[in-house]
């Protein structure tokens, strides 16, 4: 009989563990997460910051409205970028959202306008003074988005209670991840440049 009861009670707290799942983040959350991915798909970055703990602008000078082929690069970005939240975790004074991203492979695609663009100037050595080379670099630009695929990666935004309210704990990652490896790129770019001697390049 002590046998019987044994069994059952363990089989009760089992069945307890089992139903208690982990806390989901606080609605709050997801309403943020929600404004910062609008507000990427949009190009408002400062909305962006000021939904986070630091305000750090990431991409700060890295979108020029008023240059065509930098608009281009980030409207390829933004009119392909999707998000699905696919989960998320309450730690009390810390939240996490849990994301699915599907984004332009930004950082391949800087990369191909940059060889194809430097290809074509070893191709024509002779005539490169005569060309129109924003034209030529325009229709490379617009090749290389067609051809370049878009990746999925899993990510998540980190939140922080702030004077009472959730906020985004700044993170480089979740900036890079949205723009497909954009930062990545930029980054790496000015770290071959410091090596080399040159210098950075201005935002």
């Amino acid at each position: 009989m002590k046998k019987l009861i044994t069994i059952v009670l363990c089989a009760l707290i089992l069945i307890s563990f089992a139903g208690c799942g982990k806390a989901e983040a606080p609605q709050e959350c997801i309403d943020i997460t929600n404004q910062f991915i609008d507000r990427f798909k949009s190009k408002d970055f400062e909305g962006m910051y000021a939904l986070t703990n630091d305000n750090y602008p990431y991409m700060s000078g890295l979108y020029k409205e008023d240059d065509a082929l930098n608009k281009a690069l980030f409207d390829a970005i933004t009119d392909n970028l999707s998000v699905e939240i696919t989960g998320s975790e309450n730690f009390g004074d810390t939240a996490k959202v849990e994301l699915k991203i599907s984004a332009l492979d930004t950082e391949s695609l800087l990369s191909n306008i940059v060889y194809q663009f430097t290809n074509l100037y070893k191709q024509n050595p002779d005539s490169y003074e005569k060309m129109d080379m924003d034209a030529e670099l325009e229709k490379i630009v617009a090749a290389q988005i067609e051809r370049t695929p878009v990746n999925e990666k899993d990510s998540s935004i980190d939140f922080i209670k702030k004077d009472g309210k959730w906020v985004i704990e700044s993170n480089i990652g979740i900036y890079d991840d949205l723009s497909g490896g954009f930062l990545t790129y930029y980054f790496n770019v000015n770290i071959v440049q410091n090596v080399g001697g040159k210098g950075t390049t201005e935002q």
